[in-house]
């Protein structure tokens, strides 16, 4: 479905799939956000494409948020059809090894691991098919979280993976804190930083696109995270 002008949700909460894909559409090719888990994902991926007609134009690039294997997991099939892999420098390494980074021990299936093309750093620029997208490091929910934040038709748009999303009732949600890498005291910093920036729309790795109010939920992400992630117990959010 089409959230924005040229953004599109191919996978997620309104399909009944936990991990949210989203498109880009750009000068003659599509820039996608993540990928999915499996072949279910993939296939719907597939037959929302076609649904608005963005199978006409190939995917040339996809932007990993993070290595965890709901985010990647199809990663390695894109690669195979010549789409250009980027995902943050602290993470990429999982992503081409399979390794523990990629939680493949919360999955029955294999993760399979692919190369990463281009490992982007905080603050760098990269610009695909006219579209230009920073980087925003976001270490805590793994080593190398990013957020890619495009200004799109005057919009801020944040692709914010894990890092921070809008829940049910539109309250803010963290990622879960399975992974070996997990670090609260970054994760915080990372909210902080975060609470001080302004977007028009943040769009999550799970639940739903934030699309008002959007700066707004950036600062209850930091009281959220001062919330939960100093309790004695750390809760799992998914």
């Amino acid at each position: 479905m089409q959230i924005m002008k040229d953004v599109y949700l191919l996978s997620g909460q309104p399909y009944g799939v936990s991990s949210n894909v989203y498109a880009v559409m750009g000068q003659e090719s599509i820039v996608m956000i993540d990928c999915g888990t499996g072949d279910e994902d993939y296939k719907l991926i597939e037959h929302n494409l076609a649904s608005w007609g963005l199978d006409h134009y190939p995917v040339s690039h996809l932007l990993l948020t993070h290595s965890h294997f709901d985010h990647c997991g199809n990663a390695h099939i894109f690669s195979k059809k010549g789409t250009q892999l980027i995902a943050g420098a602290g993470d990429a390494e999982g992503i081409e090894l399979g390794d523990e980074r990629t939680l493949y021990y919360s999955y029955k299936q294999n993760f399979v691991p692919c190369p990463v093309d281009v490992k982007v750093k905080d603050g760098d620029v990269i610009t695909i098919a006219g579209l230009s997208f920073e980087i925003i490091h976001t270490p805590g929910h793994s080593r190398g979280s990013v957020i890619y934040k495009l200004i799109n038709h005057g919009k801020v748009i944040l692709f914010t993976g894990d890092t921070v999303m809008s829940g049910p009732n539109g309250q803010p949600k963290l990622g879960v804190t399975v992974a070996e890498d997990f670090d609260a005291g970054l994760y915080l910093k990372s909210l902080n930083r975060l609470s001080k920036m302004e977007a028009d729309a943040v769009l999550g790795g799970h639940f739903q696109p934030c699309l008002r109010n959007a700066t707004f939920l950036l600062r209850r992400g930091y009281r959220t995270g001062l919330i939960e992630l100093r309790s004695p117990s750390i809760p799992t959010l998914q």
